[in-house]
This record gives C-alpha cells, sequence and structure tokens, in this order.
C-alpha cells in the first residue's frame, strides 16, 4: 500500500509520521523549496492536539516535543486599549493530563522539524492535478513533471488546495472581512518591560470598540530557544492605509505600529521592536460547511477542508485529522475506502463544528491568531 501525501506543514508530517509507524510506504510532496524560509510561531494545542502527536510520533520525537515547548500560561485575557484586564478565562493544570491531553505551546518552526525527521520530503514539487485510475487507484501529477501513482492521495495542502479545487470545486472558502499584519518581537531586557503582564501568562487580545483588536502572546521555551512576543494586529481592510500584499514587511510593520498608535504606548513600541523579516500579512478567511462526498481514493485534512478563523483550535483539529485518519487506514478490517470513509464522515462532524466555533470566537474580537498560511 502506498500513500501520498500534499502539504508538508504540520498535519502532513504528523499523518506521515504515523503511517510509517505501521509499515506503511508514503510519499511527501512539498511545493516550497527546501531553502525557502517558513512562517512560524507560537502556537496553541488543546489535549486533541497533544493526543495526536503522542498516537502518530516515535516516542523519542514525541519527548522532543515536550522538551521544546514554551511554557504553560495560566489561561485567555481579554484587554481593553489601555491593557486593562476586561475578561479572563483560566485554564489549571489537570491532574489527568497524562490520560486526557496537555494544553501545549509550541513554536511552530520548531515543530515542524521534529515532525519531518526520518521523512524524504520531495521538495519544489507543486501539485498539478490528479487522475483516477481503472484499478481503484489514483495517478498524482506535479508541475515539476514528477508523477506518482498512489492507494491513497491526501491533501494537506492548505486554504488553498488545489486538490480540494479539482475534488469538491463547489467547496467554498470565504473571506471574513478582516486583514492582519502579524509578526514576532524578541523578548530582549526593553520588549520585556513593554510587554503586557497578560502576554507573558498566556495568551491575551486587546479589543477595540471599532473592529480593530490584537492578540499577543510570548513564547517562551522551558528549555534553551530564543523567546519572543507573536503579536497580531487585525483589523478591516479599510482601515490599512496602503495595499497589504503589495508592502514590504518595513511598511507593514509601521502600518501595524500605526494602526494602534491611539492605544496604550507600549502595544506600538513592541510592534515596531519586531524583527522585520518575521513580519506577514494575510487575510482571515473561513470554510463554508458542505456534505459528504462521494468517498474515493482522494481524502483532505486540516485547512485544506475546513479552514477556519484563527482561534486558537485549528491547529489541534488539523493534527486530530492526521491521526484519526492513520488509525482508520492502519487498523481497518474492511476495505480501504470504507477506512476513509469512515474518517471522513467523523472528520466533517467535528471539523465544522470547530469552523463554527471558530467563527463565533472571532465574531467577538477574541481569536488567537494569526492565520498560518
Amino acid at each position: 500500500m502506498n500513500v501520498v501525501i500534499v502539504g508538508a506543514g504540520l498535519a502532513g508530517p504528523l499523518l506521515a509520521q504515523g503511517l510509517r509507524r505501521a509499515g506503511i510506504d508514503v510519499e511527501l510532496y512539498e511545493r516550497e523549496a527546501a531553502d525557502q524560509p517558513s512562517q512560524g510561531y507560537r502556537i496553541h494545542f488543546g489535549p486533541e492536539g497533544d493526543l495526536a502527536l503522542r498516537e502518530c510520533l516515535p516516542p523519542d520525537l514525541y519527548d522532543q516535543v515536550l522538551a521544546t515547548a514554551g511554557k504553560r500560561g495560566s489561561g485567555v485575557r481579554v484587554l481593553d486599549p489601555q491593557l486593562r484586564v476586561v475578561q479572563e478565562m483560566l485554564v489549571p493544570p489537570s491532574a489527568t493530563e497524562e490520560e486526557t491531553g496537555r494544553h501545549l505551546t509550541l513554536d511552530r518552526l520548531t515543530l515542524r522539524q521534529i515532525l519531518l525527521t526520518g521523512i524524504d520530503v520531495h521538495h519544489g514539487a507543486s501539485f498539478q492535478r490528479y487522475e483516477l485510475l481503472d484499478d481503484g487507484r489514483v495517478r498524482v501529477f506535479f508541475a515539476n513533471g514528477a508523477v506518482t501513482d498512489a492507494d491513497l492521495l491526501v491533501a494537506a495542502d492548505g486554504t488553498h488546495s488545489r486538490i480540494r479545487a479539482q475534488l469538491l470545486p463547489d467547496a467554498e472558502v470565504v473571506e471574513t472581512g478582516l486583514s492582519e499584519v502579524f509578526g514576532k518581537t524578541p523578548l530582549t531586557e526593553q520588549a520585556r518591560a513593554l510587554t503586557p503582564a497578560a502576554a507573558l501568562d498566556g495568551f491575551c487580545t486587546v479589543v477595540g470598540a471599532d473592529g480593530r483588536f490584537m492578540p499577543l502572546a510570548a513564547h517562551q521555551y522551558t528549555s534553551g530557544g530564543e523567546d519572543y512576543l507573536m503579536w497580531v494586529v487585525v483589523a478591516p481592510p479599510a482601515m490599512f492605509p496602503v495595499d497589504l500584499p503589495a508592502a514590504d514587511k518595513a511598511v507593514l510593520r509601521e502600518v501595524a505600529a500605526e494602526l494602534v498608535a491611539d492605544w496604550h504606548p507600549d502595544l506600538s513600541a513592541l510592534v515596531r521592536l519586531g524583527d522585520p523579516d518575521s513580519v506577514h500579512t494575510t487575510t482571515v478567511r473561513t470554510a463554508k460547511p458542505l456534505p459528504h462526498w462521494e468517498t474515493g481514493p482522494v481524502t483532505l485534512v486540516g485547512d485544506a477542508i475546513h479552514t477556519m478563523v484563527p482561534a486558537g483550535i485549528g491547529a489541534a483539529v488539523a493534527l486530530r485529522d492526521a491521526a484519526l485518519l492513520c488509525r482508520r487506514v492502519t487498523e481497518r478490517t474492511g476495505s480501504l475506502l470504507d477506512a476513509v470513509r469512515a474518517y471522513e464522515t467523523e472528520m466533517l462532524d467535528y471539523g465544522f463544528a470547530a469552523v463554527e466555533l471558530s467563527q463565533r470566537r472571532g465574531s467577538s474580537g477574541k481569536a488567537p491568531g494569526p492565520a498560518t498560511p
């Protein structure tokens, strides 16, 4: 049996790890070149993300995940523009988290490096199209001329999935009417003095009354690593004075700082201290629910099927997809299609429930962000 996975973000490599542990041949393809720098910031995983990592990874790699995790804060807080706490949701450590899963904060780039350990990635291979074969398998074509056949093709290629576009041309991913500029600021002594206490002790969002909000969270390694503050400035596109996609990184950083200049002065100061190379922009998108399609040798995981507003749950749900699909395929008692159908049925249920939850959180201005492409 051979599985081809397109997309080497987080869910794709985790699925590859789990399938390899079960003795299944896996090919992982990634459109980015091996030396192309990837974006990555602090991400939060709820218990389902921890359980997925634990299920699919070899024990030594899972231990590396825990060793490189960030310090756990006490919860989530909402602040007003003058940094006064207006709401808090504390999450105390659980005595049963060994069985029920941990809350983890991880650096995305560090986690991705761990997930790719031992995996041979075909870099610079942009998916082009697939064909269904008469024997029930699938042939996959890439823009670099590579062609491969598989028993199962898995789309882990994110919000702009080309596989989804071919498999489910009526599936919709829509703009929410929000744009964001995000980056990270090294936690030097100066930056720590400016950082709100709530951002050093978990996650916080500064919420304005005019559609602006600003998520903030420090990533402080439990052992080693360069600590940093992740920040995101979110607003309706009309509030940004430049064409964000066309602006360079220095301009993006200054625009973000100016957009919150009428709030507490520490906020714009923190943005201006940000590493310019880390600054990016994107828009906030969400997927519309869709009914189950006819199962075939092509399926999807993560943002490729249920893109959601950044709300601190998307990454964990994507990893849950990977673990569930791995389990259904490796523990199947019937056909491969039966296993994939069982996965899709369950995934669509919890995946779009998470999309709905993320929209509710996002509409209240409490969404963590950033949306990671």
